[in-house]
């Protein structure tokens, strides 16, 4: 109940944020079992014109990937590449793996403004594989 009434006790416009990001989180969570990791990069990472502030849209992915069950790092970074790239902010998703006693793993961090915003924790321990940067699509609609 606490929950609920921290959300409704929230301003309309950081309310509609939150369900925007976490609907996000769950589209991107179905999509990466249904669809190609390049379709998704594609759709995650089309730079569009726009002119909301950033920080706003960061504040509502990392709140709503605290509550949305199974959000991962990737799930995330994909999610809020998204949000930003709709309004016109450039990241870079980065991923990066490392091998320890308990095998191998992965990890993703997302970059807006040289600033590792989300994928934070730990990620300078792994070796960095790749980066797929958010961009403009020429030649393309929508």
């Amino acid at each position: 109940m606490k929950r609920l009434a921290a959300f409704l006790a929230l301003p309309g416009s950081d309310r509609l944020l939150l369900v925007r990001a976490a609907a996000t989180l769950v589209a991107v969570r179905c999509a990466l079992h249904l669809v190609s990791i390049k379709r998704l990069r594609a759709w995650a990472g089309h730079l569009r014109e726009g002119n909301r502030p950033a920080a706003p849209i960061i504040w509502s992915v990392r709140a709503a990937a605290r509550r949305v069950p199974g959000a991962t790092c990737l799930s995330s970074a994909l999610a809020l590449q998204r949000l930003l790239s709709s309004a016109g902010h450039p990241s870079q998703i980065h991923i990066g793996v490392i091998r320890d006693a308990s095998g191998f793993m992965a990890h993703a961090w997302l970059v807006h403004d040289g600033v590792v915003v989300i994928g934070e924790e730990e990620h300078e321990r792994y070796t960095h594989l790749t980066a797929w940067d958010a961009r403009k699509t020429l030649g393309t609609s929508g």
